[in-house]
Formats: C-alpha cells, structure tokens, sequence
C-alpha cells in the first residue's frame, strides 16, 4: 500500500498568507517496486511520453525502476527510483480534450480505477472528458474535464476499484476487523519494531518492515511481497477467514528463512479458535495459501508448525 503525503502545512501558510493560488493540499501516492496496478500502468505511460521508453505492464519492476530513475536524475530529484511527491508533480501532464498519446492513455486508466469503463486508446474525447468531469463533480473538484494537478492528485491517491499497491494492500489488512495482527513475538524477546502489526503499519506508510534485531541474518529491513499481502486481504474479504498473524518478516527463524526475504507469514487463530491438529478449517486455510501462489505451507503435523500454519512464497 502507499503512503500518502499530505502538503498541508504549505497549504495552511498559503491561506494565511493569503495566496491566490491556494485551492488545496494535494497528496501523492508512493509506488516502488514490487507494487502493480492502475498507478504502476500511469508512471509507465507518463515515462513513455517523456521519452523514457518502456512496456506499460502495470508491475513497478527493474525496468521501471530503472526509467525512474533516469527521468528523476533528468530533472534534478532524487534518483532512489521511488515515485513520490516531488517524481510524479515532475511525471504528470495535463489532459484535455483532444489530448493525444501516452499521458491519455495514463489518464482512462485512473478513470477506469473507478469505474468508467473507457477504452484505452490515448484518444481524449467525449467519453473520456464526460467521465472526467463525472469524477470531478463527485470529487469536490472544478468539473471542467481537464485533468491538470489536482485532478491527477486526486486519481492517483484514491483507491476505489485499485489498492493493489503494496502500501494499499497493508493499510487494508491494517485496517481489517477480520485480521488480528500481534503487538509482540512468540518468542518472547521484546522488539517492538519488528511485530507482525509493526510490519504491517511501516508497509502501510510505504517503509520497509523491520526485521528482528535477534534475529540470525544480515539485512534488517525488507519490503514485503504484493501477492503475500494480497493474499493476506482475500483470506479475510474473500474466504471470509477470521485470523491471527503472529509474525511476518520478525522473530526468531533459520537465516535461510523466507521470513527475512518478506514473503512469509504465521498464522496462529482461525476463527476464533487456536489449533493443534489439521482440521479441516486449517487444511482448508492451508489450500487457499497454495492456491494463491505460496509454495512452501505448513502446519500441525510438519516439525516446528504444532500449533500455526505457515504460508511461504517463492524468493525474489
């Protein structure tokens, strides 16, 4: 999931100061690699209509990142290959009708995030500025069908129809009733900055999560993986699973652990209920892991998993 940036104290000095050009507080979103979906598609079509070539897939992946960071050194920011605030106020371009290209196409896919259904064809016309000025009049904003900053701004923080970022994915599982995510570790050992809802709460805010400082391998910090947290959100939203997240990239593992590379999780409840046998409810549990790409699952019956289950996908 994102981050979100919010400028409101330059906002605030602007209204008191009395500025002409105060409307209000954009915010941004961040995306980095590993993140995909509407957001992802948009950088890689703005880069394209700046001159930084690549194929829009809609997954933040080296090549993206590459190309970020080329347009980023291009005008004078940051290059740590991150597209935030300052990246995507240099990345946007503003659409109209009669707009043509790339920057079009980066356009109809925020608007199809909430719904429109517009064809993705780099053509700005009727359909694509009707729907603009749709969204602009449910959005607080000048219904004028140009889609200049605010409009980008806003496009691009919301997530109805996406939240397929990473930062997206944790502030829903962080957010989630149906998710319990533990405060400390099973083992123990006191390191707050590195629980399963630590871990969770820094992905949400677009950090890396923290690894155990007790823990037996080098790196300290790791992004967790999109399709582990997605899976995470549908065991809740689709399966319907109540669950208890007792670690995921913390405590204390082999240094060959998938939990250090953030692609693993620890599950201790289902339901309301802990476990020491392979029930059905926890077979079930376990299959829906596989079923969504995790390739090393355990459980009651595999060594050291008496009592949780353990959902595991392939390393980067």
């Amino acid at each position: 999931m994102r981050r979100i940036w919010y400028a409101a104290l330059a906002f605030a000095l602007c209204a008191l100061l009395g500025s002409p050009t105060a409307s209000f507080a954009l915010s941004w979103p961040i995306e980095s690699v590993g993140d995909s979906g509407p957001n992802v598609y948009s950088i890689q079509h703005l880069l394209n209509a700046r001159g930084f070539t690549l194929t829009a897939d809609g997954a933040f992946g080296p090549t993206t990142e590459s190309k970020v960071k080329s347009f980023q050194s291009s005008r004078g920011l940051t290059a740590d290959g991150i597209v935030g605030p300052n990246t995507w106020e240099a990345l946007i371009i503003t659409v109209q009708s009669g707009s043509s290209g790339e920057a079009a196409k980066a356009a109809q896919r925020q608007l199809n995030k909430y719904g429109y259904a517009l064809a993705v064809d780099g053509a700005f016309g009727p359909a694509s500025v009707s729907a603009t000025r749709d969204y602009q009049s449910k959005h607080g904003l000048t219904a004028d069908g140009i889609i200049g900053p605010a409009t980008w701004s806003s496009l691009t923080s919301g997530s109805s129809g996406g939240g397929t970022s990473r930062a997206q994915l944790a502030a829903t599982i962080r957010d989630s009733s149906r998710v319990a995510l533990l405060t400390y570790h099973v083992s123990g050992i006191s390191d707050s900055a590195s629980t399963a809802r630590q871990n969770i709460v820094d992905t949400a805010n677009g950090l890396a999560a923290k690894t155990s400082s007790y823990s037996d391998v080098g790196r300290t910090s790791v992004y967790l993986n999109t399709t582990m947290l997605n899976t995470m959100v549908k065991l809740a939203n689709t399966y319907g699973y109540t669950y208890r997240v007792t670690e995921i990239a913390g405590g204390d593992h082999s240094s060959t652990s998938r939990h250090y590379v953030g692609v693993a999780f620890d599950v201790d409840m289902i339901n309301g209920s802990g476990f020491s046998s392979r029930t059905t409810n926890v077979s079930n549990f376990m299959q829906r892991c596989r079923d969504n790409g995790a390739t090393e699952v355990l459980g009651p019956g595999d060594a050291g998993h008496s009592t949780h289950i353990h959902c595991a996908w392939p390393r980067p």
